[in-house]
């Protein structure tokens, strides 16, 4: 794997980072993914509220995982181990003093290279278009 190929990333000039959040977990669903879970990275802030002093790089920090049945159960089904790369993730961050928010996510098919199995990369390679057709049509 090859970080700077591997990781497909976008950047959107937005002041409402949870609007842009909402945005993209519609635009998940809207291509038949599930949310398995977001986690929230950025709860650094709760952590501060507490009185524990936390030293961060970033103004917010969230992963999104999303898995469609489907592909999931085509993926399984070809090779059993393949479920370590399920669900799919997307990070959305952004940097401190920056408006810009980043969204990320490893390429399907960089995991499912490491298999050699014909059946396993053509599922990923949908995965991974449907992937990018969402950063396409986030609308920013």
């Amino acid at each position: 794997m090859n970080v700077n190929q591997d990781i497909v990333g976008r950047q959107y000039q937005t002041e409402n980072f949870e609007g842009l959040l909402d945005d993209l977990v519609t635009e998940i669903k809207a291509f038949n993914y599930r949310i398995t879970r977001i986690s929230h990275i950025d709860n650094i802030y709760d952590r501060r509220e507490a009185g524990i002093d936390v030293t961060i790089g970033f103004k917010h920090y969230k992963i999104i995982e999303s898995c469609n049945l489907n592909s999931c159960s085509e993926l399984i089904s070809a090779d059993l181990r393949a479920g370590v790369f399920m669900p799919v993730r997307f990070v959305v961050y952004q940097k401190l003093n920056e408006t810009a928010v980043h969204i990320d996510f490893l390429k399907p098919t960089a995991f499912a290279a490491l298999f050699n199995l014909e059946p396993l990369m053509q599922v990923a390679t949908r995965i991974e278009e449907d992937m990018i057709n969402v950063l396409e049509e986030m609308g920013f």
